[in-house]
């Protein structure tokens, strides 16, 4: 009578509808009814053990392969980050060897997060285009030959300054945009290989290698640079990359590039433009990363006269270490039930406090020191790396506002929030150093406070309006239900005839 939760009602009907006892008209509406409830019970318990399994599920319980391909991600961050940040030290030389203006030495470094930016905005229409896989492989292999072409630039004539703008500038482009499209396609494949209950940790884990490879670059690369020259830091982590392929090639699912549905960024802001908070949340973090790199050094030589590049050095990996220290702890409390935007909103605050410190803020009237300025720089860090657990937000965010969850809203979601990050990285250094000369470090770090605050504020009230929703979206849900059931009722009552249910109410 009933197979797969549908009525068989061809020939039971007819045979309902010429039985002139009601009895047996009576025996099957409550067999339908109570088979209706049991397969409504088995679907919740069923829904249930699902729930409970996807929870039990954890870093050492994923499958062997899931974790190896875990290890190939966040060594790629590694690498990837190293060869970003390991110039530092050297490259600026070797550019004013060939005449470079300082000038044009900030727009060669700068190139790398404006690309990043063009670059991700652009991620949901090129990702599924060419593959989250094949975008992972090819952005490695890439990055990989580029880091090492960076190796020959002082293989130049010093006197064509030109041509080493011209090249220096290409091949930091090029390496962005292969670094970026590896890392995007990294992210599509996380939400489609992990379960949710262990993505938080997982792009924590990788954002801690990140966090690593920048601030083990710089001394990376000084020390390959004093032992063999200006060619060996590129050789050797450029030859890292290159290693990491055939790895890869072999730990990512050869399956996972199915769904090559595009969708730009713009239909995601449209269909959900509820992900513009989280989204502002993160440009915040990115400037409070980078607002301090041009102007920390500048106030450590007139403020405490530290002029040793090893101890600035050290004091500027503080503010990284701190970020790859909270990383996989914003991930593990990001998994957690009900901790998500909590534990976003934590971050923000905890990022504004040092802040304040850091200066210090000159309403507090405290003598600065660098005890202080360093604990700050630590804590401001370990704020900042709330921004891991900011995309599994926005993902949620967007999946709840009816978006299809595939590889194209992977792909969209990973470019929102690293073209967010960069936005916030290419602006940052431009206004600490506009506010660091015209009201001094104090303040400026003060400024910088204040906006986190504002954005305390904003993104409170927008925890306080997506509970609202939510709370209403539950009540339409169970409206909903009432409405079906009441439909199924009457669908059952309109093919039983009062005069074959009920014999004894009708007339003779």
């Amino acid at each position: 009578m009933v197979e797969g939760g549908k009525i068989a009602n061809s020939e039971d009907t007819e045979r309902l509808l010429d039985n002139d006892d009601g009895t047996e008209v009576q025996e099957m509406v409550m067999e339908l009814s109570q088979e209706a409830k049991d397969m409504d019970v088995d679907g919740a318990m069923d829904q249930s053990i699902k729930s409970e399994d996807e929870e039990e599920v954890g870093l050492l319980s994923m499958s062997f392969k899931l974790k190896v391909l875990l290890i190939g991600l966040c060594t790629s961050y590694f690498f990837y980050y190293t060869a970003f940040s390991m110039i530092a030290p050297f490259f600026p030389d070797e550019a004013e060897n060939h005449s470079v203006p300082e000038a044009v030495i900030g727009f060669i470094f700068s190139s790398y997060s404006f690309t990043a930016i063009v670059l991700s905005s652009l991620s949901g229409r090129i990702i599924p285009k060419i593959g989250a896989r094949s975008g992972y492989l090819v952005g490695m292999f890439g990055a990989g030959f580029t880091t090492l072409a960076y190796g020959f630039l002082d293989k130049i004539d010093d006197e064509k300054t030109d041509l080493f703008i011209v090249m220096a500038s290409v091949v930091r482009i090029f390496e962005a945009g292969f670094c970026i499209l590896s890392i995007n396609s990294s992210v599509a494949i996380i939400f489609n290989q992990y379960p949710r209950s262990v993505q938080g940790k997982v792009l924590g884990l990788t954002n801690m290698f990140f966090g690593a490879g920048l601030t083990s670059g710089p001394l990376v690369g000084g020390i390959l640079f004093d032992v063999g020259g200006y060619g060996l830091p590129f050789y050797v982590v450029g030859a890292g990359i290159l290693l990491t392929v055939p790895f890869s090639y072999w730990v990512v699912d050869k399956h996972i590039d199915t769904d090559r549905q595009e969708a730009s960024m713009l239909k995601l802001f449209r269909k959900a433009p509820g992900i513009t908070i989280p989204a502002l949340v993160r440009v915040v973090t990115g400037i409070v990363h980078a607002f301090i790199m041009p102007i920390l050094a500048l106030y450590l030589t007139s403020q405490f006269m530290v002029e040793s590049k090893t101890l600035q050095g050290l004091l500027f990996s503080i503010l990284t270490v701190g970020y790859g220290v909270g990383s996989p702890v914003w991930g593990w409390l990001g998994d957690k039930p009900g901790l998500l935007r909590w534990s976003i909103l934590g971050g923000i605050l905890l990022v504004t406090i040092p802040v304040f410190l850091m200066g210090p803020c000159p309403w507090f009237h405290i003598t600065p020191t660098l005890w202080l300025l360093g604990t700050s720089l630590f804590f401001t860090g370990a704020g900042v790396a709330v921004g891991v657990i900011i995309m599994v937000d926005i993902m949620e965010k967007a999946k709840s506002s009816g978006m299809e969850d595939n590889m194209a809203l992977g792909a969209m979601v990973s470019g929102v929030y690293w073209c967010s990050y960069f936005i916030g990285t290419a602006t940052g250094p431009i206004v600490g150093g506009l506010l660091y000369q015209i009201w001094g470090f104090g303040w400026t770090t003060t400024s910088v406070a204040f906006l986190c605050l504002l954005m305390c504020v904003m993104y409170s009230a927008f925890m306080a309006r997506e509970s609202v929703l939510e709370q209403h979206r539950a009540k339409y849900s169970d409206l909903e239900k009432n409405k079906r059931e009441m439909r199924d009722m009457t669908t059952i009552n309109e093919k039983v005839p009062l005069t074959k249910s009920y014999p004894q109410y009708t007339e003779e």
